[in-house]
């Protein structure tokens, strides 16, 4: 495809230019780089100094996104299946009307709930997310699995429990201001955890009264800088949470006056809290009641404190639980809520709360699992649900998966049984730019355009009090041997192919020429919500959503960006005090769509990354995020005192006599990115990369030497792998690194692998009970020699 295709850009994207503002798509923080481009690929990349969120600040990993584009396992037009199971190119619109009319198929025989989603937009790809999930709503499908789910769902249902708040808002640490931080389960020297650490560390390092203290059963970067370093058995958080927040009730810590003023359920819960042994949480740990007690004690007195919590703490036994200690600690000492405790960070999505929010959630086949809604006003589930979905014994399994952007098969709980269960369907579609593992086993694989072919957008809250967005322009050209499309478009055309969509209606498009003015814009939002509760949608996004795609999108710079507008308007209508504050002086008076249309033109004009919004530092909390009427904290969700009881009868710290050794899944390094990456030699440095870190007391006793190759068992499944000797890692724990056991596609599937994959050793049954949230920081395993050959 040589010539420039409208949906990816009305201008021409040349194939060599220098400096080029984009953010990089490895992890979740999308740090602004400048890049120079050769002949149609990335040559140089450089920090941004002037990207809002970043600031200056990469990682190593940076330079790993010019392996991106090109590969052996690239798939560069669409694919189907043939019989003997290889595959063959067809058109596009071949592709869209068979995967439509089998769709439409299986909905008409089976239902809607035979359809399912699983993945949407990886790292870096989330503007296509609105087609995608309105596509599965027309289909009335509610069966959206997504890597998000497997780790952070459990907040945001905890959240609203607790604050009523919008599902698209994130609780995290206000770090940069706090006088106090409690580390647990993260390592922000890796995982930037919402904010450049760079500047925390240095905001540290300059006043001695603040005080960092981490809680990690490895001895991290993090544990290196921090005043207390809480070794504690893996996988006993909720233990220890539930110990510190007992130490501030019975040491008599808490600012009773403020609770009664600003919370409820204060005497309901500090009763609970009041019966807790204290030293029997600590043997659980197996950490000093004194370090406990002190951190607790320094929590409730310090000016400022926040907890900074991550993957290791939510791949954890109990980790609802784990993140409504976290809420209710902050919430008992007055940090919820405040600069320099733990706040919402919010995204361009603007905050809503669904009207239907308290009625019963749809819930899965097998086990009656709650969806969550998180990001978005879509529930999501844990795709560690997924394989007992499809085999269930129920006229209501799923039957179509269709995948986005996601590989099932690496990045998800439970591989043996993702296999057996992808064979039981009825239809596998598979969207990505790569030949994954899971992409092998479609019936259809369709390409999109590579992360820096198209316009693209993340939506994750990255800095507070601003909200920063980015839209990433198409800095690549489509080569003249790629024939692939953004899922933006992939996904509207399969919409209208269905015929579940319909058509837009005539005056919308009239209107769409003229909703780049405030006065346009306004008519087409005012007719558009009309329209759609004329047609009895209960949440007008998705056709809304639709409509702009086709009546506006042909007057941006690309219909993909549709959605940008969408946002902007909406945010201008539902937030306008916030853009306000952003806008700064002079904007005072300004309609909401003239706001709205003026952050759209910021972004438009501001490749770097522009701040839209800000929220209220004094004020804001209990205005913008507090959705109950009386404005006051729930300290005391039902279902969270009953788990109270469960954490207290169940002790999970005995060793499994049979798998001696709690192993952490997925640990995240500076020579990881997820399944991102399908051209290993992105990694310098010398290897291997993909090694286990062991304990050295551990290795002696069981005749291990440094560097030897061990076999690491599970009641799931086996692996060998080279066994590394670490100085930082406890007695009783060990760990292997995420992203790994890649096998190329070139030569059938049937390469080596670049080194294991650890969800060969989970079990998908092996997850928390309310949220489907697997406990992949917790695999009892066992480790043995391997004879030398």
């Amino acid at each position: 495809m040589s010539e420039v295709s409208p949906w990816i850009s009305r201008h021409p994207v040349p194939a060599d230019a220098s400096d080029l503002a984009t953010h990089c798509v490895l992890c979740a923080h999308q740090c602004g780089i400048n890049v120079d481009v050769d002949g149609g690929e990335i040559s140089k990349v450089r920090p941004d100094k002037t990207n809002p969120f970043s600031r200056g600040h990469i990682c190593n990993k940076v330079t790993a996104v010019s392996f991106l584009q090109n590969h052996d396992d690239r798939v560069r037009h669409p694919l189907r299946k043939k019989p003997d199971g290889s595959f063959e190119r067809i058109s596009w619109d071949q592709a869209i009307e068979e995967i439509a009319g089998k769709l439409r198929a299986i909905h008409d025989e089976h239902g809607p709930q035979a359809l399912a989603l699983v993945g949407m937009g990886g790292q870096g790809n989330h503007l296509g997310g609105g087609n995608l999930l309105s596509l599965y709503e027309f289909l009335g499908s509610r069966r959206w699995f997504c890597a998000y789910a497997q780790e952070k769902t459990q907040h945001h249902l905890i959240e609203q429990w607790m604050f009523d708040s919008p599902p698209t808002m994130m609780f995290m640490a206000d770090g940069l201001r706090s006088d106090y931080i409690l580390e647990i389960g993260s390592n922000p020297k890796v995982s930037n955890l919402a904010r450049n650490h760079v500047e925390t560390e240095k905001a540290f390092k300059a006043d001695k009264n603040r005080k960092l203290v981490v809680i990690d059963p490895r001895v991290t970067d993090s544990c290196k800088e921090a005043h207390r370093h809480i070794q504690h058995r893996p996988g006993t958080d909720a233990y220890l949470l539930l110990a510190m927040a007992a130490a501030m009730v019975q040491r008599g810590l808490l600012d009773e006056q403020w609770l009664n003023d600003h919370a409820d359920g204060y005497e309901h819960i500090t009763k609970e809290l009041a019966d807790v042994d204290i030293e029997e949480m600590a043997r659980r740990c197996e950490v000093d009641v004194a370090d406990i007690v002190d951190t607790a004690t320094e929590f409730a007195a310090a000016p400022t404190a926040s907890i900074e919590q991550g993957l290791g703490a939510e791949h954890c036994w109990f980790s609802t639980f784990v993140s409504y200690m976290i809420r209710l600690i902050l919430s008992l000492t007055g940090n919820a809520g405040r600069a320099g405790g733990n706040v919402f960070y919010g995204s361009l999505t603007p905050p809503m709360r669904m009207p239907d929010r308290w009625d019963e959630p749809p819930r899965t086949v097998a086990n009656g699992i709650m969806g969550i809604r998180a990001l978005t006003p879509f529930h999501m589930f844990s795709p560690a649900l997924v394989p007992e979905e499809i085999m269930a014994d129920s006229p209501d399994r799923i039957r179509a998966l269709h995948v986005d952007t996601s590989n099932p098969l690496l990045s998800y709980q439970d591989t043996s049984r993702w296999r057996e269960a992808l064979e039981r369907l009825d239809l596998l579609v598979v969207v990505d730019m790569s030949m994954t593992e899971t992409a092998r086993r479609a019936d259809y694989v369709l390409p999109p355009a590579g992360s820096y072919q198209k316009w693209e957008f993340v939506d994750f809250a990255r800095r507070w009090p601003e909200v920063i967005t980015q839209l990433r322009r198409p800095i690549l050209p489509i080569g003249p041997e790629d024939d692939v499309m953004p899922e933006t478009e992939i996904y509207h055309r399969i919409a209208k192919a269905t015929g579940f969509y319909g058509e837009v209606p005539e005056q919308l498009m009239a209107l769409g020429a003229g909703a780049l003015t405030p006065e346009g814009a306004a008519a087409f939002v005012s007719t558009a919500m009309a329209l759609a509760t004329e047609a009895g949608d209960s949440n007008p996004v998705p056709r809304i959503g639709y409509w702009t795609h086709e009546a506006v999108g042909p007057h941006l710079a690309s219909p993909a960006i549709s959605p940008i507008w969408l946002f902007c308007v909406l945010n201008g209508t539902l937030r306008p005090d916030s853009l306000k504050r952003a806008l700064g002086e002079g904007w005072e008076n300004a309609d909401p769509f003239v706001l709205g249309l003026e952050i759209f033109r910021r972004i438009m004009d501001s490749p770097e990354g522009v701040e839209v919004a800000r929220f209220d530092e004094e004020s804001g909390w209990e205005d913008e995020i507090l959705g109950w009427d009386d404005k006051k904290i729930r300290l005391a969700p039902e279902p969270m005192l009953e788990e109270l009881q469960r954490v207290v009868e169940t002790d999970v710290s005995a060793p499994d006599p049979d798998y001696p050794i709690v192993v952490a899944t997925g640990v995240r390094t500076r020579w990881t990115a997820n399944t991102i990456i399908r051209n290993q030699s992105w990694r310098k440095g010398k290897g291997p990369h993909c090694t286990l870190h062991m304990n050295a007391e551990d290795a002696a006793r069981m005749g291990i030497e440094n560097w030897a190759t061990v076999s690491l068992s599970s009641r799931r499944g086996s692996l060998q792998v080279t066994a590394e000797i670490d100085e930082g890692v406890r007695p009783g724990f060990a760990w292997l690194p995420n992203g790994f056991g890649m096998v190329p596609a070139s030569g059938n599937g049937d390469g080596e692998a670049h080194g294991v994959n650890g969800n060969e050793l989970t079990d998908s049954y092996d997850r928390d009970p309310i949220t489907g949230c697997p406990h992949k920081k917790g695999v009892r395993c066992r480790i043995e020699a391997v004879a030398s050959q």
